[in-house]
């Protein structure tokens, strides 16, 4: 069954006339939406033209590239608005969502789904909601909500889990402004906050990434926790301000840098008063790539340390093989 800007009855004799292109085109957006054809068809259609359309067993709605499929589905054509209950799932621009009941003014994509989890298939991200209400085509609010990039492990939960009292979701921005936080790491909470920012695809963006616990015998607990600065198109850094119970602050910094004819990183892992030695104490690490002329290449690697006990010290800071070589002042621990 077709309704909206197109009719069967309408179609020319001679059929549609395919014609080349060296692109594809979008879908139209906004007013130009509005000529885009409704497709609906079930097991049982039934209504009343140009006003209410229902559909019975596996109804599958579409317009443009929406898609809405249900066990039963009405439509209401003065209003614009489609109504879903019983297995709903809805899929556009790549994001699925599915659930037991939806209500949406279609045009405007404007309405709310009940109970529904929710896929975002750039990043392969998702989560649950007890409820989400769609603002528009490019923004939405859940309620009582999780979200996490991490597949299921045996136990049927993934490693790393947000739960939110209600997260702001905006396509078009490119971010996900969660409130009541709170990060679950393999069940136990490690971080709450207030209100917490992150991105909705796999599209670079500056912010708080989730932080490293470790504990050993040497610095007792430690804990980082990572920003990431996403300064241009070829230039980022990640600053992780971290702190030890047995050692005091630790500071690091990692550079990255890319142009098209070489590139690098610079890392530098900062003790200002280690409080077991009682002095500063440090690794920078630089790595560097050129090109140069009629195929040939340069390559850098300087690993400094501020001590030759480091490497015992420090060993995650340190990528190397061969630790007991690496460059430093010989100063005794």
């Amino acid at each position: 069954m077709m309704a909206g800007g197109a009719c069967a009855q309408d179609a020319p004799a001679a059929g549609i006339e395919l014609q080349l292109s060296p692109t594809l085109s979008p879908l139209p957006r906004g007013e130009a939406a509005k000529q885009l054809p409704i497709i609906l068809q079930a097991r049982e259609l039934r209504g009343r033209p140009d006003l209410e359309t229902v559909a019975e067993g596996e109804a599958e709605f579409r317009r443009g590239g929406m898609v809405i499929r249900a066990d039963r589905l009405s439509y209401d054509h003065p209003d614009d608005l489609a109504v879903a209950r019983g297995h709903v799932r809805i899929s556009r621009d790549g994001n699925i969502y599915s659930g037991p009941e939806l209500q949406l003014h279609v045009q405007r994509f404007e309405g709310f789904f009940l109970q529904p989890t929710y896929f975002f298939s750039r990043t392969g991200a998702g989560g649950s909601a007890q409820r989400v209400d769609f603002i528009d085509d490019q923004r939405a609010v859940a309620t009582g909500a999780t979200y996490t990039s991490c597949p299921a492990d045996g136990s049927g939960d993934p490693a790393w889990l947000l739960s939110t009292s209600r997260v702001k979701m905006d396509f078009e921005a490119n971010e996900g402004i969660a409130e009541g936080a709170v990060l679950r790491f393999m069940g136990v909470p490690i971080l709450g906050a207030p209100v917490l920012s992150f991105p909705l695809t796999d599209a670079r963006k500056s912010g708080w990434l989730p932080p490293n616990i470790n504990l050993d015998s040497k610095s007792g607990f430690q804990f980082s926790e990572p920003y990431y600065w996403n300064i241009a198109p070829n230039r980022d850094a990640t600053l992780t301000p971290g702190i030890s119970t047995k050692r005091g602050v630790s500071p690091g910094t990692e550079f990255r840098y890319l142009e098209p004819h070489y590139l690098g990183s610079a890392n530098l892992d900062l003790l200002p008063n280690d409080q077991l030695t009682g002095r500063s104490r440090y690794a920078l690490n630089w790595a560097h790539e050129a090109a140069l002329i009629r195929d040939t290449s340069l390559a850098v690697h300087v690993l400094h340390v501020s001590d030759d006990s480091y490497w015992k010290d420090f060993p995650r800071d340190l990528p190397s093989l061969t630790p007991r070589q690496i460059d430093s002042p010989g100063e005794a621990p």
